[in-house]
């Protein structure tokens, strides 16, 4: 059980926004910290709140498009403090897959006409005048109330800005024609599963499109190089194959358009963090028990 910390919001939400922040420019996105005061000492629970700010922002930076921002701040309040998150471009006050995972109480409210929304939470803590404060540097090992920012935003980032039917899912919300031009894209990749040729050149002549136009749309919507997502559908494949079939290392690269199981293994790995082999180690445990 994680108890109440006695720590420097400021201080935990402007480490958390350092680690954001590459995340949001990789995206096209810019991403600003707002507070009034440098230090605002309170006892909570810090390990929500970074999930919860972490989740939102990660789910914002999902629905909008390049050249917008998104700003986060801290306000005091009477009743406390209020944790806020706007974001420019559009209004995601309907999408209710932005707020879905978070724990606290997440208030909304959007405006169309000017393309913008603002999400917030209140924090019904006492403020307090302690000096002794837990910092991201200092969480005694016992009760780690910050999460280590990179595992957890790379775990999220796979979810949001890898997954084929995912980003398929999110556009069809906002942009359902270009959703419908992704679900394309798709379908021509999926059937050239196992052609080691494929690439991109090969996708822009199915899509009768040139290279640079097909770049050109495609990655505002895959945040990624068109190479990128093509090997990124290849490797969920073959990490669906080795986890729900009996098939080898070796016939789940051939089967997913990768030319050597080394070549294959190296990418696995850089994407997930472990490699193919442990799942099929993982599946022989299993069948053991």
């Amino acid at each position: 059980m994680v108890h109440p910390a006695t720590v420097n919001i400021v201080e935990v939400l402007s480490q958390l926004l350092r680690a954001l922040k590459p995340i949001a420019e990789v995206n096209g996105l810019l991403l600003h910290f707002e507070a009034a005061d440098r230090e605002i000492v309170i006892s909570c629970r810090p390990d929500i709140i970074v999930h919860d700010v972490t989740d939102l922002v990660c789910n914002i930076i999902s629905y909008t498009l390049p050249g917008n921002s998104i700003t986060v701040g801290i306000l005091k309040e009477k009743e406390g403090l209020q944790v806020f998150i706007t974001n420019t471009g559009v209004n995601l006050y309907c999408v209710a897959e932005v707020t879905r995972n978070c724990r606290h109480k997440i208030v909304v409210t959007g405006s169309t006409e000017n393309k913008q929304t603002r999400f917030h939470f209140n924090l019904p803590c006492n403020l307090r005048e302690e000096r002794k404060i837990i910092g991201p540097e200092a969480m005694p090992a016992g009760n780690k109330a910050i999460p280590d920012f990179y595992n957890e935003i790379r775990k999220r980032l796979r979810s949001h800005f890898s997954n084929a039917d995912t980003l398929v899912a999110q556009l069809s919300i906002m942009y359902p024609n270009e959703a419908a031009f992704l679900q394309k894209i798709n379908a021509v990749i999926i059937s050239n599963m196992d052609n080691i040729f494929f690439d991109t050149s090969v996708l822009s002549r199915e899509m009768n499109m040139s290279r640079t136009a097909l770049f050109r749309r495609l990655k505002p919507l895959i945040r990624q190089p068109p190479a990128t997502y093509i090997r990124s559908i290849r490797l969920h494949r073959a990490k669906e194959l080795l986890e729900t079939t009996d098939i080898s290392v070796g016939d789940a690269a051939f089967k997913t358009g990768f030319q050597t199981q080394s070549h294959f293994s190296k990418a696995f790995a850089e994407s997930f963090g472990f490699l193919p082999s442990s799942i099929r180690r993982r599946n022989k445990a299993a069948t053991n028990e």
